[in-house]
């Protein structure tokens, strides 16, 4: 059977695997699974549910929850029978949540009671379904009704990603567009039934969407939801489920990073010394053999992750190159690749057969990639149809079938890609969201004290963040207005009533997009001919400060 569409990996999966599990997360000491033939089950019950509604084919239908197995059984209910799945931001506002189903135009929710509150009353919604409450009453419906014929060009998923002026964009995502990543992923990194996963990443990222979700699905692998962030937490799982594969962010390995050299030190002074000897030996035959004899030297380490462990991956944001050293010389491998939301996502990774350390890999089977004046762009069957209802946004960015990336780079000459910059302004937080300036922006300056505001991205030097970045806003006060209001002038004054005004907004912010540090400029920002200010030149002003 060939394999075009969701709905077709949907069919081809719980046919086959019919008796694997495909699902499971820890409920008190032990796991609820769910087996592919479950999934099933539900998932045609659900579909039943979804007709009995009024839902047909390119309706959209939002999904909004934790990772859990009724996420991922939502999704592919609502793909494979024609619908057009929305997933929501799990850490997104009430007015951003309601604004995306509004704008999204969909028809129903199906929501974790975690999260209900936030979309009750919501015009437009025709019916909220509980992944709480209402599943078991699915599976009792099971039926051979898949809905609708599917095809590749249809859309299978609108995601949301922030705006750059308040309103966020709509990423349209056809069935070819996701599927071409989904079986270019399986084939690039051998997934297959033995591969356990555990899922750790926002589940309404298309990363964690299209790598650990579907693309084990279509293998007959397993995915494990994760009980808890906490690293103890995941550690526990990866042991228990004799965790394969897993896909995260730079911070959590710097996590995982931290832990063991804390644990190292706290054995004593003798052992730091071994530690520090065996991993010079390591290195020193790494570099003269090329062979890695990390996973001798440090199996202790390895059992302590699981030991069972054939790769990492590693996206969503920039890594420290040292770290990728650091755990290559212990023998864990830790694969880089390179995409966006509007690339479904990956244009390019590296392999197990080829791991070029700070490289993001060349571009995957099928995807063409080249540089236009620096910048990356990319074409090829994983690039979006467009922005809904949004062409102007959409022509910004597609131009005659290429995806203008936004972002910097270069190929050795191996043809192996590495990002240098970023043409766009976006910030990329710890956990690898995307935070836009503008969209920032245009909430402070709302505040009646600031006239003007610069929002820019300050790279984070320590601690377990060390290379990623958090939100710094340069503010020009109203000075003006201070005097109007018969307020106190002075700078200290000033500062106080906005980082007050600021305290207020970050309370209507979701969390990665809150500003973490504020500079009052008393100076105009320099700006072009057109008065827009000049964020890269306020960077490179500040940079010496952050510095001190």
């Amino acid at each position: 059977m060939q394999i075009n569409t969701i709905k077709d990996l949907f069919i081809q999966s719980t046919k086959n695997y019919k008796d694997v599990t495909a699902f499971q997360i820890k409920k008190g000491d032990s796991y609820a699974a769910y087996s592919y033939g479950d999934v099933r089950k539900y998932s045609t019950g659900l579909i039943s549910y979804l007709k009995e509604q009024g839902i047909s084919k390119g309706d959209k239908v939002a999904i909004l929850g934790e990772n859990r197995p009724e996420w991922a059984i939502s999704y592919l209910a609502i793909a494979s029978m024609g619908a057009v799945a929305v997933p929501l931001d799990s850490l997104g506002t009430e007015a951003d949540l309601k604004g995306i189903i509004a704008h999204s135009e969909s028809k129903g929710i199906i929501v974790s009671d975690k999260f209900q509150a936030f979309i009750n009353n919501t015009p437009g919604l025709k019916f909220i379904v509980s992944m709480d409450r209402d599943f078991e009453g699915f599976k009792a419906k099971a039926s051979f009704d898949l809905g609708y014929d599917v095809g590749p060009d249809d859309l299978a998923a609108i995601v949301y990603t922030s705006g750059t002026t308040g309103i966020p964009k709509g990423v349209m995502l056809t069935h070819e567009n996701i599927m071409s990543n989904v079986i270019t992923g399986c084939s690039l990194f051998d997934i297959g039934p033995t591969d356990m996963m555990l899922s750790v990443l926002p589940i309404h990222h298309t990363f964690e969407t299209t790598g650990g979700f579907l693309a084990p699905f279509f293998a007959g692998a397993r995915v494990t939801y994760a009980e808890s962030l906490k690293s103890f937490k995941l550690i526990q799982n990866m042991v228990e489920t004799k965790t394969t594969i897993l896909i995260g962010v730079p911070m959590l390995y710097q996590l995982f990073y931290d832990g063991i050299i804390r644990g190292v030190e706290e054995k004593g002074k003798l052992f730091p010394i071994v530690f520090k000897c065996m991993f010079f030996l390591s290195r020193l035959v790494r570099t003269l053999f090329r062979i890695n004899t990390g996973k001798l030297l440090f199996g202790s380490v390895h059992r302590k992750l699981g030991g069972h462990f054939r790769f990492w991956v590693s996206g969503g944001a920039a890594i420290d190159p040292d770290l990728l050293k650091n755990f290559d010389v212990m023998g864990f491998t830790i694969i880089q690749g390179y995409g966006l939301t509007e690339s479904s996502p990956v244009i390019s990774a590296c392999t197990l057969k080829e791991n070029r350390l700070g490289s993001v890999g060349r571009p995957i089977p099928g995807v063409t990639v080249k540089l236009e004046n620096g910048e990356i762009i990319a074409t090829g069957p994983n690039i979006m149809r467009g922005y809904f209802k949004m062409k102007e946004e959409t022509d910004k960015v597609i131009k005659n079938g290429w995806l203008y990336t936004g972002d910097i780079g270069r190929f050795d000459r191996d043809g192996f890609l590495y990002i240098t910059g970023r043409s766009k302004d976006v910030i990329i937080t710890s956990s690898g969201m995307n935070v836009y300036p503008d969209e920032i922006e245009f909430e402070l300056n709302k505040i009646p004290y600031i006239k003007e505001s610069c929002v820019i991205g300050k790279k984070i030097k320590s601690g377990v963040k060390k290379g990623s970045e958090e939100v710094f806003a340069v503010i020009a006060p109203d000075m003006e207005y201070f005097q109007k209001m018969g307020l106190a002038t002075d700078e200290n004054s000033v500062y106080s009533a906005i980082s007050g005004s600021i305290e207020k907004l970050n309370d209507k912010l979701a969390q990665y997009k809150r500003i973490s540090g504020i500079d009052i400029r008393y100076t105009d920002f320099p700006k072009t001919s057109t008065r827009k200010i000049k964020r890269f030149a306020v960077r490179k002003e500040m940079e010496p400060l952050w510095q001190r």
